[in-house]
């Protein structure tokens, strides 16, 4: 029997990465062909160790450094890559540089399979009209420096985080009536998704697939549940809840001043924008909506769709609002 294929995991311990490490665990052919190691800066962490419990091989990276990624990569079949924007201070050019840091080190082993956490360019989407949205930019910069190598790879791009909705439904009378706060009209449709439910089930889809991965013309896979407008998202928080909630489409400058800065109020209300001009994914609402459920289609697990609303609202509305 052959020995089993490494597969290096980035962001280990974190929503995306951990997600993909129970769906290989779990799933009864991948366990067996592929053996799994994750990356984390502190490989000591107790996320770290109860990875390990797990039978999961935790190294330390650091991805500021490309010896560090090289070694973390090095012997590996597939890898899973993601950065993350937000990191204190934001930036952008951080970001694509610890991505062009894995690609290298991807291209240096010959790792046949790459998993890239993308998201769409929304200043090439949108011809310059929105030209802030840097933590999407800097992404599609690097899944474009990733095909300039011509390393066979897969982009999952994942929706909106339902995580978020914890900051965009308020209750200003102790929980007996909600406000439900977004920059934009309540018919607009929004992508959500929970990457730490159905990352991996959308990346294990694709591993049962291998002849996808491809240098030149990669697959895209739009990562959602569905697309909800605010309508339907406040009947589904008043059926599940039972309390009273109510649609507030907030004012450019008033959003903008909600932030930490200028800077990033206007790079997030442009984010929002790209979900009103072009449906999040691109390149139009409509391809955007026939793209979602394209891919759960092909890619999410058989038999099986990632987590609505309601059943995500079940499981926090003790924890986000005291319901």
């Amino acid at each position: 029997m052959s020995a089993a294929k490494v597969f290096t995991v980035f962001g280990s311990t974190g929503n995306q990465g951990g997600s993909i490490i129970n769906a290989i665990l779990s799933h009864p052919v991948l366990s067996k062909e592929y053996s799994l190691r994750g990356v984390t800066r502190n490989a000591s962490s107790d996320k770290a160790k109860a990875l390990t419990a797990k039978g999961v091989e935790m190294v330390s990276g650091d991805m500021e450094h490309y010896d560090s990624v090289s070694n973390a990569i090095k012997g590996s079949y597939a890898v899973f890559a993601v950065t993350n924007y937000w990191e204190s201070p934001p930036s952008k050019e951080r970001e694509v540089n610890q991505g062009k840091r894995i690609a290298d080190a991807c291209k240096e082993h010959d790792v046949k399979q790459l998993i890239w956490s993308n998201l769409p360019h929304v200043g090439k989407l949108s011809k310059g009209k929105y030209p802030n949205v840097h933590h999407f930019d800097g992404k599609a910069e690097v899944g474009e420096y990733i095909a300039s190598l011509g390393i066979p790879h897969v982009n999952v791009v994942p929706g909106m985080f339902m995580s978020n909705l914890k900051a965009n439904i308020k209750s200003n009378d102790g929980g007996e009536t909600f406000t439900f706060s977004m920059p934009a009209p309540i018919d607009v449709k929004w992508p959500w998704f929970n990457p730490s439910r159905d990352n991996g089930n959308f990346v294990a889809g694709a591993l049962l697939q291998p002849e996808i991965f491809n240098a030149s013309n990669p697959v895209s896979i739009s990562e959602c549940s569905g697309f909800y407008s605010g309508t339907q998202m406040c009947k589904i928080f008043e059926e599940v809840t039972g309390k009273k909630i109510n649609y507030f489409e907030i004012p450019k400058d008033m959003f903008i001043g909600f932030m930490a800065t200028p800077e990033i109020g206007q790079e997030l209300y442009e984010n929002f924008m790209l979900v009103v001009d072009y449906g999040y994914f691109g390149p139009t609402v409509e391809e955007a909506q026939k793209g979602v459920e394209d891919s759960i289609e092909k890619f999410f697990l058989e038999g099986e769709r990632p987590q609505g609303l309601e059943e995500y609202f079940k499981e926090k509305k003790s924890e986000f609002w005291g319901l």
